[in-house]
Order: structure tokens, then sequence, then C-alpha cells
């Protein structure tokens, strides 16, 4: 019987290659190992591979390393890992906190809260804080698991290094 920690883990492994899938698309396309030459003239999606053994190397890292430095690094990894305000974020903020430290009066109070009701119906008080959130990590990400493609071997080998001389103290 397949345990659950078995299942857990092969589903991270998958979600890996499919993530690391992408960037090793995109080196693909950087290195001209994948081409697609009749793009622009037929809009077909007919792609031509010239692998060398730089691209072998790239295939191999994404198979067999990746995953193995994802664990490694997982605080890396983490959707919560950044907490990015924009500047509307920011100027609403320091609104709020304006209007905490110097309203009189007291108008649009509700048992001593200030709010305004009608501030958010307006587009300049909207935000994009957790699309900004979810395109940095995004991006983060996939340029995280472009180097690792790129450079696996020498940090899994720094990361072992590492991991031994920290239990040895």
């Amino acid at each position: 019987m397949i345990g659950l920690k078995t299942v857990k883990y092969f589903l991270s492994y998958c979600w890996s290659l499919v993530a690391g899938g992408i960037a090793l698309l995109l080196i693909y396309f950087y290195d001209g190992a994948l081409i697609l030459p009749d793009w622009y003239t037929k809009g077909s999606l007919r792609m031509v591979f010239g692998f060398s053994w730089w691209d072998w190397y790239f295939l191999v890292n994404l198979v067999l390393i990746l995953p193995i430095v994802r664990v490694f690094m997982r605080h890396a990894y983490r959707q919560d890992s950044v907490e990015f305000e924009t500047y509307k974020d920011k100027a609403l903020r320091l609104h709020h906190e304006d209007a905490q430290a110097n309203h009189k009066n007291r108008a649009w109070s509700a048992n001593g809260v200030t709010a305004n009701p009608w501030e958010y119906q307006y587009s300049q008080t909207q935000s994009y804080k957790s699309a900004s959130d979810f395109g940095f990590n995004i991006a983060k990400n996939l340029l995280l698991n472009i180097l690792i493609i790129a450079f696996g071997p020498i940090l899994l080998i720094y990361g072992l290094i590492k991991n031994r001389q920290t239990k040895s103290l």
C-alpha cells in the first residue's frame, strides 16, 4: 500500500517538474535548442529540436537535481515569503494613520472609529496588492528555477557541505 507521505513526495516532484519545465523551455528558447521556424509565417507550432550536451545537462538538472534542491531550499519557495506593499497601499495606510491622528468632530464615526464609508468606491483607492504579490512570487520562483537548472550541481554540493558542517557542530 502506498503511504500518504509517498504520494505527497510524488506530487511535490511532479510540481517541481512542471514549474521547472517552464524555466527549461525558456532556457531552450534562449539557447537555440528549441526553435519555432514557422511561427511568424504560418502560425504553426512545429518545433525543431537541436540538443547539444549543454541541453542534456539542463534536462538532467531538471529531472534529478531541481527537486532535491527545492527540498533543501524550501524557505526560498514559500508563497508568503514577501510582503509587497504598493504605493497605493502605502498611501492609503498613511491616510488612515493621518485621519486617526488628526480627525476632528468624528463626522463619519461610529462608536469612536474614524472611517469614511465612501472611501472604497473610487478607483483612486483601489489597490493591486494581492496581484503584485502573486506576480512577484511567480517571477521569483521562475528566476530561482532557472538558476537551479543552470547551476544545480554546484548548489547541491554547497547544500550538502553546509548541511554536513551544521550536523558536525
